[in-house]
């Protein structure tokens, strides 16, 4: 039993998750699969929400912030400013209706994860050919995809989750 119990430490550990409950609805208030936003928020920040890229990008999803100030727009989002990124809610709500409108906007969702990854006009001159790609990008899109399914187990087994420690409190 201590065995097994470590073993889903250590896979927490390497896979992380937090905020089961956030990213759950928001991912479901926009039809889309929990198990993949989560393995985003793995693949952008290992769910530190105060993450900043060297470009820039900030929060759990890795926004942006010119474009977390558009979805903020189309979202009519009252008293936004570029701090509230990194508020997990906002964030989560803000990269949850982006990667829809991703979704719809392109032919697939490997389409819509470069777009995510590296700008919708990269996904647009994209033709499905992995070579045209930053390696980056190609990466970004293969972790994703990869982590689905480890994303599934963790949604689907929350008791495990609730008894395992977060990596969040380890950081601090």
């Amino acid at each position: 039993m201590a065995l097994a119990y470590a073993g889903f430490v250590g896979l927490r550990i390497v896979y992380p998750i937090d905020y089961v409950d956030a990213l759950s609805a928001a991912a479901e208030a926009h039809d889309l699969d929990p198990a993949l936003v989560a393995a985003m928020i793995c693949t952008e920040s290992r769910f530190v929400t105060n993450a900043r890229s060297p470009e820039g990008a900030v929060g759990l999803m890795q926004i942006m912030p010119t474009t977390g100030a558009w979805i903020a727009d189309q979202l009519s989002l009252e008293n936004y400013d570029d701090a509230r990124l990194l508020d997990p809610s906002v964030n989560l709500r803000l990269a949850t209706w982006y990667l829809a409108y991703l979704i719809d906007r392109f032919a697939s969702l490997d389409q819509a994860l470069v777009a995510y990854n590296a700008g919708p006009s990269v996904a647009e001159q994209w033709c499905g050919n992995p070579d045209s790609l930053y390696v980056e990008t190609v990466l970004y899109v293969q972790r994703v995809r990869f982590r689905v399914p480890i994303y599934r187990f963790w949604l689907r087994c929350r008791f495990i989750v609730s008894i395992t420690p977060s990596i969040l409190g380890l950081r601090r």
